[in-house]
């Protein structure tokens, strides 16, 4: 596809030494998409991401105008602007002059799916709707897997594909937009489930050591250690005495064990506890 002659830029620099850019108006008539599109797309996808003046005002590059021209003609076509941006095209600055975010989410896509053809389904789509940044889509799965999937089967089919999906566009740079409304889901229906199961006073206390996203994480882990026969119960503080299993990227001195979305260095993946032909020797079966 051929691409059009640069626009005549008059916007003034955006630094000492830079090349002349636009502002986003500019751009905005220059590529034949709104300002509101052009914030959207940065927002949600990360690109293009123009360099920012002293005052805070975007500065699009000429080089980025001809690309959203070429982008916005697909588009108009019926290319999804997702799945552009998840094939890396285009990608800036085409120089290397800064690094570029990850695109996609390959750990997300590389969770073990079940053997089930009806939990392997939601899986595969809720992973496909996320990978390439369709959160509403994923959201929408995650409802309907209520209705179609038994509460045991949910946090492989949806529940723990979201928290990772929603974890790695996180650390890859690249936050959803509707991150708070993916999370909130994953806790809303986690406690729920927690609520139709009979808890006693857990011998092992799930505890959450990081961030608003561990405690989410934390009463998961709760719910998915319960569904395999295993006494635990969230608390929102560390305990002053009993086992305590550690959730998130905090400090665990003390704790059983320590478990993160993603496996680190001495820690488990949350994804990991839905394979109960592993043994966790820290667990103590119910009574």
């Amino acid at each position: 596809m051929s691409v059009a002659e640069a626009p005549t830029v008059s916007s003034t620099p955006v630094n000492a030494g830079s090349a002349q850019a636009l502002n986003i108006n500019d751009a905005s008539k220059s590529c034949g998409l709104s300002p509101s599109v052009l914030r959207i797309w940065e927002l949600r996808y990360g690109w293009p991401s123009p360099r920012r003046r002293a005052n805070g005002y975007r500065a699009y590059t000429a080089h980025q105008v001809q690309e959203l021209k070429r982008v916005a003609q697909l588009v108009k076509t019926g290319t999804p602007i997702s799945q552009l941006i998840v094939d890396g095209l285009p990608r800036f600055p085409t120089d290397g002059s800064l690094p570029q975010p990850p695109r996609g989410l390959p750990r997300t896509r590389a969770l073990v799916r079940s053997r089930d053809s009806r939990i392997k389904e939601t899986q595969d789509a809720v992973i496909e709707a996320l990978d390439t940044r369709n959160a509403p889509v994923a959201q929408e799965r995650m409802q309907r897997a209520v209705w179609t999937l038994r509460p045991a089967d949910e946090p492989a089919a949806a529940l723990v594909p979201v928290l990772a999906g929603v974890y790695e566009a996180r650390l890859n740079g690249r936050p959803f937009a509707e991150e708070a409304a993916l999370l909130t889901a994953v806790r809303t229906r986690t406690q729920q489930i927690l609520r139709m199961m009979r808890q006693g006073a857990g011998a092992l206390q799930v505890v959450a050591v990081g961030d608003e996203t561990s405690h989410i994480t934390a009463q998961l882990v709760a719910l998915i250690l319960n569904q395999r026969s295993v006494q635990a119960a969230y608390v929102p503080a560390k305990p002053t005495s009993g086992r305590w299993l550690a959730v998130g990227e905090g400090e665990a001195t003390g704790a059983v064990a320590q478990i993160t979305v993603f496996a680190g260095e001495g820690t488990m993946a949350v994804a990991d506890l839905l394979d109960a032909t592993k043994l966790l020797p820290w667990i103590k079966p119910k009574a």
